[in-house]
């Protein structure tokens, strides 16, 4: 103990590794809750599902992410399995019934 006393850089060495501990655990939480999984349902594609699911994220960039997190060597999904998909903060579903000034039908 008194090495401990005698010596600050010990200290500061412990509290380092603690903080260090510490935000590594707290991180490692926030990773967990980042995805999502869902069902895939007939006519889904990794690309409508981008549509519905990856908020501002370019549609390459979501599909890549997707398939890396779900080990897929194919863009090939089937109805029926489970897919880990990022969440989004913003998801984005086309309102295609929505008509603006100027619309020509």
């Amino acid at each position: 103990m008194n090495l401990i006393k005698n010596n600050p850089f010990i200290s500061l060495l412990i509290g380092v590794i603690f903080s260090c501990t510490l935000s590594f655990v707290f991180f490692a939480q926030d990773q967990e809750n980042l995805y999502e999984e869902i069902h895939i349902k007939k006519g889904d594609t990794l690309w409508t599902l981008s549509e519905k699911y990856r908020g501002t994220t370019p549609k390459h960039d979501w599909i890549s992410k997707v398939m890396v997190v779900n080990n897929l060597n194919t863009q090939m999904i089937y109805t029926g399995d489970a897919l880990i998909i990022p969440k989004s903060i913003k998801r984005y579903t086309p309102d295609h019934q929505l008509e603006y000034a100027g619309d020509l039908k």
